[in-house]
C-alpha cells in the first residue's frame, strides 16, 4: 500500500510540474477518482486556529483517516503544504488554491468524493468528526463498510 501511495505521489508532482496548473490538477484529482476521498485545508498559514484544530484531529485519528481512503492536503497561503506526508512546492499548493478559487487570506476545507464531487465546502469551523459523519452518510463508504464487515 506503501509502495502504491509513493508511486502516485510521485505521479502528481510529476504532473504538477509539466502541465499548466489548471491542467495538471484535473490530471491529480482524476488519478484519486474512485480510489481515494481528498480533504483540502487551506489556511493563511499554518497558525489559523482552524486549521491547527483539523490538522491535530487528523494526527489523532490517523486511522480512521486511511480507513476512509481519505487524503489530507494542507495548504496554507504561506508555509510549507503537504499532500499527506509528502511536501508540497509553493507552485503546487498555489495551483490547488487556484484550482478551487480559495482567497490566500481564508480558511477553508474542501471534502472532494471518490466520485470527484465536491462533498462539502465550509470557511468556518469543522470537526473531523462532521467530516467522518457525512462519508458515512454515502452510499459508496455504506458499501465499503459492509465489504468489510464480511
Amino acid at each position: 500500500m506503501a509502495m502504491r501511495r509513493s508511486a502516485v505521489v510521485f505521479l502528481i508532482l510529476v504532473s504538477l510540474t509539466v502541465w499548466t496548473p489548471k491542467e495538471a490538477l484535473s490530471m491529480v484529482l482524476a488519478q484519486f477518482k474512485w480510489k481515494n476521498r481528498l480533504l483540502f485545508l487551506f489556511a493563511e498559514d499554518a497558525n489559523d486556529p482552524f486549521f491547527k484544530n483539523l490538522q491535530s484531529q487528523i494526527m489523532d485519528q490517523k486511522d480512521e483517516v486511511a480507513d476512509r481512503d481519505l487524503i489530507v492536503f494542507e495548504l496554507p497561503a504561506t508555509g510549507p503544504a503537504r499532500m499527506g506526508p509528502t511536501p508540497l512546492d509553493r507552485q503546487q499548493a498555489d495551483s490547488i488554491r487556484t484550482h478551487f478559487d480559495i482567497p490566500s487570506n481564508t480558511f477553508s476545507l474542501i471534502l472532494v468524493g471518490k466520485d470527484g464531487g465536491i462533498k462539502l465546502k465550509r470557511e468556518d469551523r469543522v470537526d473531523l468528526s462532521d467530516v467522518f459523519g457525512l462519508i458515512e452518510s454515502m452510499p459508496m463508504r455504506q458499501g465499503e463498510m459492509q465489504r468489510k464487515s464480511k
